[in-house]
């Protein structure tokens, strides 16, 4: 007989492939003796949103609108991004209908709600029917680890608590708890709001998980498989990043991007082999922030993975450093695609290398282009983040990405650009807060927790050389991601 039900809701619906933290929730639950039902958007008809596609005039005409409005625009951008974001993120009424029928009549125990930040409003939604019901709510996400954001979402009507960190061994216990109507205020990365005391209190903050190989093999069985454009496996091989000095990521303050660690070489083959005959599949993702941040791994993922699921796929994310071997040579890399590498992203960021050293990147321009032309040499197809705004570019330094990209657009199938956006604790945050005078072309007014992002104004928009240097390389930008996509890696079509 189960110990008792959970209800996990995912409102990470971004993915056309199944939500890995979810996985790795249910399997120690199953395990543990409790029946585990999964309200995934996706299985009633709630796509998934696809992170790429191949560019038409109007994402173009919106990306220069949003990267380079007109001078009368530009002070008004954010407020009308801000209008966009609400009506993008609006509980629609199906959806509304939805979240009220599954919760009301899956007759829960607890409830155990994953989401973003971009979430609110179904959060508010869901805690206020669990409140109703008498159901406990235990929220989480990977941007709790940030205290004021855990805080302000721990506020919610409904919300019993709201976890920051990894959960994978500690799941167990919590469940237990809530069920029993034990409070949860005195364990380790739990922030709770007590109503009496009018103030939030929470138990230290849950160090990042050590020993990565006693992690369980993520159960995903639950997800709708059979929805999906294909069967792609989602799984990491480590967390956290080898690198880990970007001065503007958010990813290595999130739940599992605190500190590099990295599983066995076996541990992750054993994972590769099980979930491909678990569920049929041969396609891979590689989640990891870097997936070479340990070289050895990642060599021996590319020597092995074949050996294990013959005719595998699969895709990831790399980091171009100048630190020594980063396993990004022209033999690696043509042993990857033979091994089912189709894809291999990384975030150049900027063609500038005064640019690159501001947001310590440690990589250099010119090793950048190499991997560039080494990748689509070996057959892999190269996606790559950028980034324009961040404080102390200059026109120079717009004009050196534009002719970067000039000169490797026929390498580069995908540029995933995006606007500079200081993030609470993010290294970036730090060196504003001490030293503000060295970025004297943005001013924060505000660092918003609630959302972790930042209220701010990036002075170079006034200039209108800027703003015509980046229309020049948006230009360039649309030219790329208009190209039809190889064949060879069709399933992974929609993904970044």
């Amino acid at each position: 007989m189960a110990k008792g039900k959970v209800l996990l809701v995912d409102l990470n619906n971004y993915a056309r492939y199944p939500s890995l933290g979810i996985g790795y929730l249910v399997a120690p639950l199953r395990a543990a003796g409790y029946e585990v039902e999964l309200l995934s958007p996706m299985a009633h008809g709630q796509g998934g949103v696809m992170r790429e596609h191949q560019e038409n005039i109007l994402d173009h005409l919106m990306r220069r609108i949003y990267m380079a409005p007109p001078g009368w625009l530009w002070q008004h951008q954010d407020w009308l991004y801000e209008i966009y974001r609400v009506w993008k993120q609006r509980l629609t009424f199906q959806r509304r209908n939805l979240l009220q029928a599954e919760i009301e009549c899956g007759k829960a125990d607890v409830i155990l709600l994953s989401a973003y930040l971009s979430h609110r409003k179904p959060v508010e939604f869901i805690a206020g029917i669990a409140a109703r019901l008498g159901v406990p709510v235990l929220l989480g996400g990977p941007a709790f680890t940030l205290p004021g954001t855990a805080k302000d979402w721990a506020r919610i009507a409904g919300v019993s608590a709201v976890f920051s960190g990894e959960a994978e061994f500690v799941i167990v216990d919590l469940v237990r708890a809530l069920i029993r109507g034990v409070s949860v205020y005195n364990y380790t990365g739990i922030f709770v709001h007590s109503e009496r005391a009018s103030q939030i209190g929470c138990g230290s903050m849950l160090e990042p998980l050590a020993e990565l190989n006693e992690l369980p093999i993520p159960d995903l069985s639950d997800f709708p498989w059979e929805l999906y454009p294909h069967r792609i496996v989602p799984l990491m091989a480590s967390r956290g990043c080898g690198w880990g000095r970007c001065t503007f990521c958010s990813d290595v303050i999130t739940a599992n991007g605190r500190t590099f660690r990295s599983r066995s070489l076996e541990h992750v083959l054993d994972e590769i082999e099980t979930q491909s005959r678990q569920y049929q599949a041969r396609d891979f993702i590689f989640l990891d922030i870097k997936l070479n941040s340990d070289v050895n791994l990642w060599r021996g993922i590319i020597d092995n993975i074949q050996k294990r699921v013959p005719g595998a796929k699969w895709i990831g994310t790399v980091h171009v450093n100048s630190m020594g071997d980063n396993g990004l040579d022209q033999d690696t890399l043509v042993r990857a695609h033979e091994s089912g590498l189709v894809r291999i992203s990384f975030g150049m960021e900027s063609g500038s290398q005064k640019m690159l050293r501001r947001m310590a990147k440690g990589c250099k321009v010119e090793l950048n282009e190499a991997f560039i032309r080494a990748a689509s040499r070996a057959g892999i197809s190269v996606r790559s983040t950028m980034m324009v705004g961040y404080p102390g570019e200059s026109t120079g330094d717009v004009d050196l990405t534009t002719q970067f990209l000039e000169r490797n657009a026929e390498y580069l199938d995908r540029i995933n650009l995006c606007r500079f956006k200081p993030i609470p604790g993010t290294a970036f945050q730090s060196l504003y807060d001490h030293r503000p005078e060295r970025f004297e072309d943005i001013q924060v007014f505000k660092w918003d927790y609630r959302f972790a992002r930042a209220s701010y104004r990036p002075s170079q928009m006034r200039d209108r050389r800027y703003r015509l240097a980046v229309l020049k390389m948006l230009n360039v930008v649309h030219i790329i991601n208009r190209k039809p996509l190889r064949d060879n890696m069709i399933q992974f079509d929609g993904l970044m």
